[in-house]
């Protein structure tokens, strides 16, 4: 008997981080990154439980709770929801259970709370199939890649810490490091439309995702523009916007390594793929992504990131990877679409 979790998030880095403590603790993740995805997704599958983000632009977490209860096609208008945020007052629970929400979570979410949650609001029969939750321990990361240790303000132990494991912290920074260029175009784009409530959910998600990571002190600044967009403070806004904007893409070259090249030749030079597989993985993807199955596209995807690959095809991949991080199934298919049309050639 499985457990199904429904996730809505517009954070990259936040909804992958959740959906590997829903997994660890023995549930099945699925994940949306908007109102319209979390509502879609809602009416395709029931599930268990719902994880809905409140600082989401365009449609808030509010606002998709009330569209997957009231959509007459839900199969979700009476499942337990918690919303997800940061909580600067006591006010806040008691608004979001006047909204519809069973709960509220602050994030970065607590590994045991997080269990405590699923088990008071899982179905009685389902509650037996969750795991113990291992709850990591501050812990050096020596197996941790030593150019990590190049960036000083980069605390690797306090980000296995949050991640529970050095391989989940691996591929936490990895999202976080192919979200940068979109998410400081959205900031960059807000705040050059004087667009504040929207500016305020990106630098929001920011500063959420950059704790996690162990970047305390730019989460920090995150932290002051979300409280100065709040307040419509926009002196402070216009003065440390392009100072958080340079430092956050900075991480670019800093976590250069995720996109591909080796840090400092550090790694070992990646061989060749079989010609089966290669044979085998575009499609595959094409399959899994039509099913919009996250677990089989992310297994072949790193996979892939395994072996070298010719420059062309490497394209056609790194287009497949960055479409799943914005769970773009269609991109997904038409970059395995491409593989097949170029091996025609």
């Amino acid at each position: 008997m499985s457990v199904k979790i429904l996730i809505v998030d517009d954070s990259r880095v936040e909804r992958n981080y959740l959906a590997g403590l829903v997994k660890k603790l023995g549930a099945e993740p699925f994940v949306a990154e908007s109102c319209e995805d979390g509502v879609s997704a809602a009416c395709r599958e029931r599930y268990d439980l719902m994880f809905i983000d409140y600082f989401m632009p365009v449609s808030d977490g509010v606002h998709t709770l009330r569209e997957i209860r009231q959509n007459t096609e839900s199969l979700n208008t009476e499942v337990p929801a918690i919303a997800l945020g940061t909580s600067d007052s006591d006010s806040d629970s008691e608004f979001f259970l006047e909204c519809g929400f069973v709960n509220y979570i602050e994030k970065p979410v607590d590994h045991e709370f997080l269990h405590a949650a699923m088990i008071l609001y899982l179905p009685e029969d389902k509650r037996g199939c969750m795991d113990t939750p291992v709850i990591p321990e501050p812990v050096k990361a020596p197996a941790l890649p030593g150019w990590l240790t190049e960036i000083p303000e980069l605390s690797t132990d306090d980000g296995v810490s949050n991640c529970g494991s050095e391989e989940d912290y691996l591929c936490a920074l990895e999202i976080f490091y192919n979200s940068i260029e979109s998410m400081s175009g959205e900031i960059q784009g807000y705040y050059d439309t004087g667009d504040i409530k929207n500016y305020t959910i990106k630098v929001h998600a920011l500063k959420s995702s950059a704790r996690i990571i162990g970047l305390a002190d730019l989460s920090q600044l995150a932290k002051e523009l979300e409280a100065a967009g709040n307040a419509s403070d926009l002196d402070f806004i216009g003065q440390n916007t392009d100072r958080l904007l340079e430092w956050y893409r900075s991480y670019k070259e800093k976590l250069a390594p995720f996109g591909g090249g080796p840090p400092n030749g550090e790694q070992p030079e990646k061989p060749p793929p079989d010609p089966a597989f290669l044979g085998d993985a575009p499609p595959s993807l094409d399959d899994f992504a039509g099913q919009m199955d996250y677990d089989l596209v992310e297994m072949v995807i790193n996979s892939v990131k395994e072996y070298s690959l010719e420059p062309d095809v490497q394209k056609i991949f790194d287009e497949a990877d960055a479409a799943f991080l914005d769970l773009d199934w269609n991109g997904i298919r038409t970059a395995a679409q491409k593989y097949f049309a170029q091996q025609e050639e």
